[in-house]
């Protein structure tokens, strides 16, 4: 008889959220309007940090790391169902870090909506709910706790997309989320359910067994589809081309936080998946890896291709994402039978990922700010109501033309952000991110992959740097030009000033970027698998 263990101290950054969340919830029954708009973020992203800071306290701890375990048989070692290891913890506190990010945003956005639209208690809910299913991905060491995972944190976000109340494009934006969701999710369950039908096994390690095993079921042609199958459901969570097309309408669609958490929290979850499942099927089916290896090509060169067009911040930073996406993909495309090519692999996508999130986010931030500074039609794109209300869609990258003029600060680590995703000076921390990339692609025999991240680093270069530039332009000549009749539609107003935890987020997002960026062993070193850079 299998008798399973189960340890409540690796669950610990997991019962923090949770415990977050019921607080929140009963908060959100008792404290009056204007006191949850402040204070249920608040405590949302302070639940947040507590959850890093435990997942980083137990990160390698002397305590078993594994929990739902079991034993399969005499002689055999016990198998759990989630793991907090050195990968896990790493991911974990880069996840919880990045929701407190999204969260201190959402803060930002519920103090300036002074009419109560938006449900305060709702807002942080889902968040708090999406985050704890992206930690559970993490950990994850079976599929079924892995499917678990993502759809907890797939299916709160739903209703977080269309929390932009007064236009259309909040509900249309979560509607392509849901649509695309189930049939990414339909994918990947008759992927798993062929894997367990071949293998009779749901555990990742005892898959890696079966599917290696010479002879085997590895070898049939059902085993390469199943693969596929999984692989492409993991495929949408990401928003890898061809699997992408739900990403730029939803990010716009969706509330300017809720865009950041997508990009960075939930883009996070679905690599954490693939991170969880890829080590086991590339081992059996070799074609594992050459297909992840074409979703990084086309996804890094359509993304910057498509976003080099781009008019409006959201779209460029979600065809940005895109583009981020296929990088991120390198690292994992040269996951094999060979150890050292999975570990120097997951190792890069690890380092790079925390590079790419806190850029990320920042980057948003900065847009939150800028949306919040103006609401002239002449400036930003806007959608009407029915009651003729203009609401602002966000901003163009015409309206921050010239933001050092009035917002020198802001504009600053905006253009910081940008570079730093870019991979240029002064934000090194980018660069250095992308050379451990291209490093794993040439270690990993996949040197046409490294080539291809430069050449796509240069071909970004044309939109990072146009946005940067616009920043800091002169706009003389565009404000008298300017239609008084655009601007009447909405009653302009002069710019208002950034809120102050806003102004502190990008404050410190943009700290931890520059002081990474000269000591880079701070983020790229920390990321497990891979050896501390220099050495």
């Amino acid at each position: 008889m299998t008798v399973q263990s189960i340890t409540w101290a690796p669950l610990a950054p997991v019962l923090v959220l949770v415990a977050g969340l019921v607080f929140v919830l009963l908060a959100d029954l008792m404290l009056p309007l204007g006191v949850r708009r402040m204070v249920l973020p608040a405590v949302s992203a302070v639940t947040c940090l507590g959850a890093a800071g435990s997942a980083a306290w137990l990160r390698g701890g002397p305590g078993p790391p594994g929990t739902f375990c079991s034993s399969p048989g005499s002689g055999s070692a016990s198998r759990c169902a989630y793991v907090l290891g050195d990968t896990a913890g790493f991911l974990t506190v880069v996840l919880c870090l990045a929701a407190a990010a999204v969260l201190v945003l959402a803060l930002a956005q519920l103090r300036a909506d002074v009419e109560g639209v938006t449900p305060a208690g709702e807002y942080c809910l889902v968040l708090l709910a999406a985050t704890i299913g992206a930690v559970i991905v993490a950990g994850s060491r079976d599929l079924i706790t892995l499917v678990v995972g993502l759809e907890t944190l797939t299916v709160p976000l739903y209703a977080a997309v269309a929390f932009r109340r007064g236009s259309n494009a909040g509900p249309e934006a979560a509607l392509t989320l849901l649509v695309v969701s189930v049939t990414s999710t339909a994918l990947m369950l008759l992927g798993i359910g062929f894997l367990y039908g071949l293998t009779g096994t749901m555990h990742v390690d005892a898959l890696a067994e079966v599917l290696t095993a010479g002879g085997g079921v590895g070898d049939l042609a059902l085993a390469d589809v199943a693969v596929v199958l999984l692989l492409a459901g993991l495929a949408f969570k990401v928003g890898a081309v061809p699997f992408h097309v739900w990403a730029p309408s939803t990010y716009q669609g969706a509330p300017i936080p809720v865009a950041a958490y997508l990009s960075s929290v939930s883009k996070a979850g679905g690599i954490a998946g693939l991170i969880v499942v890829l080590p086991a099927v590339s081992a059996g089916s070799p074609a594992a890896a050459t297909w992840i290896a074409l979703l990084a090509a086309v996804s890094m060169t359509v993304g910057n291709l498509v976003a080099m067009r781009q008019r409006h911040l959201v779209r460029l930073l979600a065809w940005s994402g895109i583009a981020q996406t296929g990088y991120l993909l390198v690292g994992l495309a040269v996951l094999s039978g060979r150890s050292d090519q999975a570990l120097s692999g997951a190792g890069a996508t690890l380092a790079y990922l925390a590079v790419y999130v806190l850029m990320t986010v920042g980057a948003f931030a900065c847009v939150a700010a800028i949306n919040g500074t103006s609401d002239t039609v002449a400036t930003s794109d806007t959608a009407t109501t029915d009651t003729g209300r203009a609401v602002s869609e966000g901003p163009s990258v015409e309206s921050v033309r010239g933001l050092a003029t009035e917002h020198p600060r802001i504009a600053a680590a905006f253009a910081l952000f940008l570079i730093g995703l870019a991979g240029l000076p002064p934000a090194l921390l980018g660069l250095f991110g992308k050379v451990v990339v291209v490093r794993a692609a040439f270690t990993g025999d996949a040197g046409w992959l490294g080539i291809l991240v430069a050449l796509n680093t240069v071909l970004a270069f044309v939109y990072y740097l146009r946005v940067a530039a616009a920043l800091f332009a002169r706009t003389g000549a565009a404000k008298e030009s300017a239609s008084p009749l655009a601007t009447t539609l909405v009653g302009a107003r002069p710019g208002r000033s950034v809120p102050a935890a806003m102004g502190v987020l990008v404050a410190a997002l943009a700290l931890a970027a520059l002081v990474a960026g000269f000591w880079p062993d701070l983020i790229i070193g920390a990321a497990p698998l891979l050896s501390p850079f220099g050495e």
